[in-house]
């Protein structure tokens, strides 16, 4: 039995060393940027807020009413005050804004008609969390 514990605690000890290291603490701040001509825009929502200035912001919306049905909507303005925006009724691109959080890292970018195309949507403990 002595035997079987120690072979135990040896194979649990190198199952752990096998395990990827963890960034306990790690902190990423993603700022905002907006580009008109490439058509895309990202960010995160806490390092917008947090940023030195009063202008930069990111963020997305959705909507629904009886007539026209759900739509989504998002919009950036950059510190030269750059603003984009796109907006989209596909119901794909509605759940990923709706799981967005208010200090989620997002990425968007749309066509020549305004409409967006994609919506991309990070959560994690490493993003820069909104200061009061």
């Amino acid at each position: 039995m002595k035997r079987f514990t120690q072979a135990s605690g040896m194979s649990v000890a190198l199952v752990l060393l096998a395990v990827p290291v963890a960034y306990a603490g790690s902190k990423t701040t993603f700022n905002l940027n907006v580009s008109a001509t490439s058509r895309y825009a990202e960010g995160s929502m806490g390092s917008a807020r947090n940023s030195a200035d009063t202008i930069q912001r990111i963020y997305c919306r959705t909507f629904a009413d009886a007539t026209y049905g759900e739509s989504m909507r998002c919009y950036a303005t950059n510190a030269a005050n750059v603003t984009v925006t796109c907006g989209s009724s596909s119901p794909v691109l509605i759940r990923s804004v709706q799981a967005a959080g208010d200090e989620s890292y997002v990425a968007f970018s749309w066509d020549v008609n305004g409409v967006c195309q994609t919506f991309d949507v990070l959560k994690g403990s490493h993003l820069e969390p909104k200061a009061p």
